[in-house]
């Protein structure tokens, strides 16, 4: 499973460089470079077969090429990476949930609505970016929200006031993944992201998908496990040294 939950990650990120104009494809790898050096900023999908690392070490570290690169967890690549100046910067854990084993949540998500607009679209970018403390750009968002059939944003209200964020991605293979899942700060501790959690997972039953994916935190790995995903292996990112 690790491999179609990474793999999906790679193609939501390259879905969303295509939608935005910001994709790029070279030889053995992607990468998604939009304006500001905001979100999402990554070299990914490389191929270790083909990929020049000495030149992909090279350019990450210049500045030509965003400076994180995602790999899936594995002994031969990231060996290859330290070998030639790489430095593992973090890993997220792959976590994969199967809806027959499950019960899909109740339809009721009154607080909760699509981003179907400009100004959602807007709104959901500061959100975003306040919830994660990384900047995520409007118009990067608007660009989603023009081509919705695979992909869909949400918004959640507390109080009349939008506090909370989603995105659920159906990729090519029928596989449902749950992505940006955030609360601005000051509203954490009041559920409000389960609330979310749920309206995604009710989506990806909706999709008629299998599999539902995402990638975690070590802490919301915990919070994930105890709702039916279950870990299979990591993402991890890697950064050029500055200095061999």
């Amino acid at each position: 499973m690790n491999k179609i939950i990474i793999n999906h990650l790679f193609e939501f990120w390259e879905h969303i460089g295509t939608q935005a104009g910001f994709l790029n494809r070279r030889e053995g790898y992607m990468y998604t470079k939009p304006p500001k050096s905001s979100w999402p900023n990554k070299v990914f999908a490389i191929d270790p077969e083909i990929v020049n690392l000495e030149q992909l070490h090279e350019q990450m570290k210049n500045g030509v090429l965003p400076k994180s690169l995602g790999v899936a967890e594995n002994e031969n690549i990231e060996q290859r990476l330290l070998q030639h100046n790489f430095v593992q910067q973090s890993t997220v854990k792959a976590m994969f949930l199967e809806t027959s084993k499950t019960t899909a949540p109740t339809d009721d998500f009154s607080t909760i609505v699509l981003v179907d607009n400009n100004e959602k679209a807007i709104m959901f970018a500061r959100v975003s970016s306040k919830s994660f403390g990384y900047q995520i750009l409007p118009k990067t968002i608007i660009s989603l929200v023009k081509h919705q059939k695979n992909i869909h944003l949400f918004l959640g209200k507390h109080d009349g006031e939008y506090v909370s964020c989603g995105i659920i991605f159906h990729d090519k293979n029928g596989y449902s993944g749950i992505h940006m899942i955030g609360t601005l700060p000051e509203y954490r501790g009041m559920g409000l992201g389960k609330i979310m959690t749920n309206k995604l997972l009710f989506e990806a039953y909706q999709n008629q998908s299998d599999i539902v994916l995402l990638v975690a935190s070590t802490s919301g790995e915990r919070i994930y496990s105890k709702i039916g995903f279950v870990t299979d292996g990591t993402l991890k990112s890697y950064a050029a040294k500055t200095s061999a």
